[in-house]
């Protein structure tokens, strides 16, 4: 993805849109302190905590959308894994 690019979201319905800032590792984490055994319903305290794991969706850029509906225009920020590229700029 880049700027240019036309986008739309993954889910849902959803008009389209351009790509106008992308934000470089801006939302996420790499890894996390995770606990791996504990039971549901048991209090979670900090000195529980036994590994250092990766994280499920790990770092993601943030987008800047101009969205085009019914004539009129907005923007909003979406995180890079919620958005479809349909159309790359050259």
């Amino acid at each position: 993805m880049k700027i240019g690019d036309l986008v739309k979201m993954k889910r849902g319905y959803s008009t389209c849109g351009f790509v106008i800032k992308i934000d470089k590792d801006h939302y996420g984490a790499r890894q996390a302190f995770k606990i791996s055994k504990v039971e549901r319903g048991q209090c979670i305290r900090p000195d529980m905590v036994d590994i250092i794991a990766p994280t499920r969706d790990g770092i993601q850029d943030r987008v800047l959308v101009l969205w085009t509906e019914d004539g009129e225009f907005t923007h909003s920020y979406e995180a890079s894994s919620t958005l479809e590229v349909i159309s790359e700029s050259r």
